[in-house]
């Protein structure tokens, strides 16, 4: 049980310490645009 535990968490660290993606980046930035009202 402790192996599966320790195990588990060494993965979660790996995956919260990879950067996120551009197109991930490209589609929250083209979300919060559309979210942004237009300014005139």
């Amino acid at each position: 049980m402790r192996q599966i535990d320790e195990s588990l968490r060494h993965v979660y660290r790996e995956i919260a310490n990879d950067d996120v993606p551009d197109r991930f980046k490209d589609l929250l930035e083209r979300l919060k645009e559309q979210d942004t009202p237009n300014e005139k």
